[in-house]
């Protein structure tokens, strides 16, 4: 085993997921909270208020079962050749605004994947080097269709380090 280019604490790979669902909690207790502090606004307008922040806490809680689902399932390891590395734009909101993903990818011969990666792992990393990448398996609402036996599109990333390249042949 080889020099570590990332490592992250399965609660760091996790982190932008429980930021989510905190978010959602927080929102849906604040609309609880608004539609039974505000007695003067209308009946309709509190009951509305409610059960939008009843609604949200229950995606919270769906969105907290699929992420605790893929951090039992367990972390997997595997080893390959990294091929491609490509900096993605993404459209972010609805002002226009763009994001900007680091991904990683390697081929085998059945399988394609990608690795959502951050900016220094993504600058250490290396084309052609023999990985051994340890991740947790996205299984949430799209990880089913996303993560086909042909491509894999990986974002919850524990460890990368470079391996012995007689275990990428």
């Amino acid at each position: 085993m080889g020099p570590v280019i990332y490592q992250a604490s399965p609660f760091q790979a996790f982190l932008g997921s429980l930021g989510t669902i905190l978010f959602l909690f927080v929102l849906g207790v604040f609309g609880i909270g608004t539609a039974i502090v505000r007695s003067k606004d209308r009946k309709r307008t509190r009951i509305f208020t409610g059960v939008l922040g009843v609604f949200l806490i229950i995606v919270g809680c769906v969105f907290a079962a699929l992420t605790l689902y893929s951090f039992s399932s367990g972390a997997r390891t595997i080893t390959l050749a990294l091929n491609d590395k490509t900096i993605a734009e993404d459209n972010c909101g609805d002002n226009g605004g763009t994001c900007t993903r680091y991904v990683l990818s390697a081929d085998t011969s059945s399988n394609a994947f990608d690795f959502d990666v951050p900016l220094d792992a993504y600058q250490r990393a290396q084309l052609n080097v023999c990985y051994q990448i340890t991740y947790y398996p996205n299984n949430g609402f799209y990880g089913s269709w996303l993560n086909t036996s042909s491509y894999q599109r990986i974002d919850n990333i524990t460890r990368i380090a470079v391996a012995d390249p007689s275990a990428c042949q």
